[in-house]
């Protein structure tokens, strides 16, 4: 898919840009892009210095344009590199951040 045609149908890339807050309230840095499945109407993920973060069980604050996240600094830090969406790498995701019982069987 075309990275226009990609964002243009993401009705999250206004989140782009938002300060990110781990679990501890230390910023992580700035999401970078968001990763929308189009298909299910669902923001999967954030990107922050090329990792995703689950985009579930978050706290948006639009007015201070940050996003609380339930994970540490080094659970990001330590999360595997974006890369193209496969069921696999989403698997890997999800395990890294503790979220198995939503992992594939194989």
């Amino acid at each position: 898919m075309d990275s226009e045609d990609h964002r243009a149908s993401n009705p999250f890339t206004a989140l782009e840009g938002y300060e990110v807050i781990d679990a501890s309230g230390a910023s992580v840095g700035r999401v970078e892009d968001t990763v929308y499945d189009a298909v299910s109407n669902v923001l999967k993920y954030f990107v922050v210095a090329g990792r995703p973060i689950p985009a579930d069980n978050v706290d948006v604050d639009t007015e201070a344009e940050k996003i609380t996240v339930p994970h540490e600094r080094s659970t990001i830090e330590t999360a595997p590199e974006m890369q193209d969406l496969s069921g696999a790498f989403d698997d890997a995701v999800r395990e890294h951040f503790g979220e198995t019982d939503r992992v594939s069987p194989d």
